[in-house]
């Protein structure tokens, strides 16, 4: 039967109907809490945004299974989502030194250096995260947007571009681009930018249209 109670869990979770999955598992971890259950409720509570109940969740996890990276990486996801960014910090670093070549998770520990204004320990964590992964397009941009918060403008423009040559669709890259190339003086490109956002995503565009009236 308790087997029968965590299959459904699962089985709810993968369909998405998220409050069916998580009274499966509050259900099963009434009986005999494990790991395994306790991250299932914390990831149907996170996709209700109830994330004081899936920080909750994420921490019974960690005290069973302290070795386990994926519960750290829930349990600092939770904590951004909540805005608990010097939490999340701790989390993640918890989650890096258990997983030290998992790319996305010092990718999120960057942004949660960045979120609390610490952009040089956002730099060398970001950097970490490409060099693990360099074609992460997303870790490129974040690192040009630090750079740029430093007022390291040429690296800003270097990473921004980076992350626009392994996604050209990457709009965020290209606006915060345009803005490095404001700060540079260079007007030409600048204006290049602009005019490609207004085809790849004219709301963001609008945002720069003001310097560009002429």
């Amino acid at each position: 039967m308790q087997k029968f109670m965590n299959n459904i869990g699962s089985a709810y979770g993968r369909l998405r109907i998220f409050k069916q999955a998580m009274d499966a598992a509050r259900k099963a971890i009434s009986n005999e809490p494990d790991y395994a259950k306790l991250l299932l409720q914390g990831r149907a509570y996170d996709n209700l945004s109830m994330f004081k109940e899936a920080i909750k969740s994420y921490k019974r996890a960690v005290r069973i299974d302290p070795c386990n990276g994926d519960a750290y990486c829930s349990l600092a996801n939770a904590y951004s989502r909540s805005g608990m960014f010097e939490e999340s910090v701790e989390a993640y670093k918890e989650a890096v030194r258990i997983k030290p070549d998992d790319a996305l998770a010092y990718y999120n520990l960057g942004s949660a250096y960045g979120r609390l204004g610490n952009y040089r320990a956002a730099v060398a964590t970001t950097k970490r995260a490409i060099q693990i992964k360099p074609a992460m397009s997303g870790a490129h941009k974040n690192l040009g947007i630090f750079y740029c918060l430093l007022g390291m403008h040429n690296e800003a423009k270097e990473s921004l571009n980076h992350a626009i040559k392994i996604d050209p669709g990457n709009m965020n890259a290209r606006y915060n681009l345009a803005l490095v190339y404001v700060e540079l003086h260079d007007r030409n490109s600048a204006i290049k930018e602009y005019n490609i956002l207004k085809d790849l995503a004219p709301d963001v565009a609008e945002k720069l249209s003001i310097m560009f009236k002429y």
